[in-house]
């Protein structure tokens, strides 16, 4: 609606203009008055037929900052804008967004860039942000207007962009963290962070047995398919839960970052059991080193906050599980 406005103010004053240069070559019956007039009205159509034109050779492409960034850092998103066409002076305006990830809406924003011809130019987008998350920025159409803006042309222009703005570190105090104790998993984490899984005997193959465990060399031998059969501990790791709620998400992803630096630094593996409220099921990370600890902390900012629950959704899921690290609002708890 902006658009049309401004285009309204611009289309009136050369209407204006034209009128006068139109009374000049009535009444004062001068030549170049006519000629100027003619050049008047046809330069209107020869613009808006420059614009379409140009329109569909602009590009823009938008990327993140490449280093790490962290709450109440300002940033900066990349923009290039190209016109490879040789229309000169079309107002290009970006309409995007840009929110947290946890937030359902994001706030709506523009950008006028100056598509000049045969250009490449690139334009910095400042942020800065007071909680940490995963950031979106999203553009959909860029409004591009012709040289005299008498008409704006739509551009679908896809943009997407992901920032992931890390949480500060608080101090955790020294804990004793319980060990997991419940159901196995195909892989648990020892205190070093290092797999175990130690083999218990070896059995012929049956059905649904992953093909995986089969012990190729015992199975040449034997003259049949033999399976790894392994002994499974379940004392050997730590689990930590992030409920995200919302509300609180914030101060979780502080508390998770901190102790999972503490613990890395201490040379404690762990796994996260992650929640993903739309299906309410959950998966597991395997946390070793600052590097996975910054792929969790990624893969936790992308879903969405939780509604209800989380501790009582997992309890549900896994009844007879204790040693769970608890990270919630203020606190981190061990069961």
């Amino acid at each position: 609606m902006l658009e049309h406005i401004k285009n309204f103010i611009y289309i009136s004053s050369y209407i204006l203009m034209t009128a006068a240069v139109l009374l000049v070559a009535v009444f004062y019956r001068q030549p170049l008055a006519s000629v100027l007039l003619v050049f008047l009205i046809v330069l209107p159509f020869i613009s808006v037929a420059a614009g379409k034109y140009g329109s569909k050779r602009i590009t823009v492409t938008a990327s993140a900052p490449s280093g790490e960034v962290l709450e109440g850092d300002e940033f900066r998103v990349r923009l290039h804008i190209r016109n490879t066409s040789p229309v000169p002076l079309l107002r290009c305006t970006l309409l995007y967004t840009f929110c947290n990830a946890y937030r359902s809406d994001g706030d709506h924003f523009s950008i006028t860039l100056a598509g000049e011809s045969f250009t490449s130019e690139v334009f910095n987008l400042s942020f800065r942000t007071s909680m940490p998350g995963m950031f979106v920025m999203d553009a959909e159409e860029m409004l591009i207007s012709d040289p005299l803006h008498f008409h704006t042309f739509r551009v679908k222009t896809p943009i997407h962009v992901t920032i992931p703005v890390m949480p500060s570190q608080i101090p955790v105090p020294d804990l004793y963290l319980s060990q997991f104790e419940g159901e196995p998993f195909d892989d648990v984490i020892s205190e070093n962070g290092e797999l175990t899984r130690d083999i218990k005997q070896l059995r012929e193959y049956r059905a649904g047995d992953r093909l995986k465990d089969i012990h190729w060399k015992a199975s040449a031998v034997k003259g049949e398919i033999m399976v790894k059969e392994y002994e499974r501990s379940v004392d050997l790791m730590y689990l930590l839960l992030p409920e995200v709620m919302k509300g609180t998400e914030a101060d979780v992803l502080r508390r998770y970052y901190s102790l999972g630096k503490k613990m890395v630094s201490s040379g404690m593996g762990f796994r996260t059991a992650l929640y993903h409220p739309g299906d309410k099921t959950f998966s597991y990370l395997n946390v070793s080193d600052d590097a996975s600890l910054d792929e969790s902390m990624y893969e936790i900012m992308r879903e969405k906050a939780s509604e209800t629950d989380v501790y009582s959704a997992y309890m549900d899921q896994n009844p007879g599980s204790s040693g769970v690290v608890r990270i919630c609002q203020g606190n981190i708890i061990s069961t």
